[in-house]
């Protein structure tokens, strides 16, 4: 699972970062990546946890951006760490408190070492491809924010996320996304957005 939310993504997630690795060993998961919104905050508990159940913690997070879309990224080197923290760090400086918001052009000085995802119904291509569908001719095309994307981080480190959640909708959105992703010869991963370790966490 490389879309996971925690408690730490206040108002969103449910299940501490800890919980989330238990639970991941539990089904026999090689790996989960922790992607709280605007922050690492759980990231040093669940490595911990992690790495004493044998389950690789990959640490991420959800950037909230200026346009109002929500672009998730995944650590891949101490870099990217780094790069990641900078982000995040700029984005909270810039917004009121308790808010943060990123510049699309700031990203590529601090892409090294980052994946990005395209995100789930809040992420850039969805909301593109949502805009596109309604009519709103002033909006980017979805395959103009593609290659925004794929500018910034490269064609190596970009995937088009696919989520089903049984909402309406949503296999039109998948449908434009699998395009897309071919057309632009992207590999597809996906995801289940998770917020909760287990059920009861609802």
């Amino acid at each position: 699972e490389l879309h996971a939310r925690s408690a730490f993504s206040f108002l969103r997630g449910a299940s501490f970062p800890e919980h989330l690795a238990e639970v991941g060993a539990d089904l026999g998961l090689p790996a989960i990546a922790l992607t709280d919104r605007n922050g690492v905050y759980g990231a040093p508990r669940f490595y911990a946890k992690g790495k004493e159940l044998g389950i690789k913690p990959i640490v991420g997070a959800e950037l909230a951006m200026e346009d109002g879309s929500v672009l998730p990224v995944l650590v891949e080197s101490r870099r990217g760490y780094q790069n990641l923290c900078r982000l995040v760090t700029n984005g909270h400086l810039r917004a009121p408190k308790g808010e943060c918001a990123l510049r699309w052009e700031e990203l590529p000085e601090f892409a090294e070492g980052l994946v990005a995802l395209t995100g789930d119904e809040e992420g850039p291509l969805a909301r593109a491809i949502q805009a596109h569908d309604s009519g709103n001719g002033e909006a980017r095309s979805p395959q103009q924010v593609l290659e925004r994307i794929t500018r910034t981080f490269g064609t190596d480190r970009v995937y088009v996320e696919l989520q089903r959640q049984h909402l309406r909708g949503e296999d039109r959105l998948i449908h434009s996304q699998c395009e897309l992703a071919e057309r632009n010869r992207l590999p597809i991963l996906a995801t289940g957005g998770v917020l909760y370790a287990r059920r009861s966490g609802r």
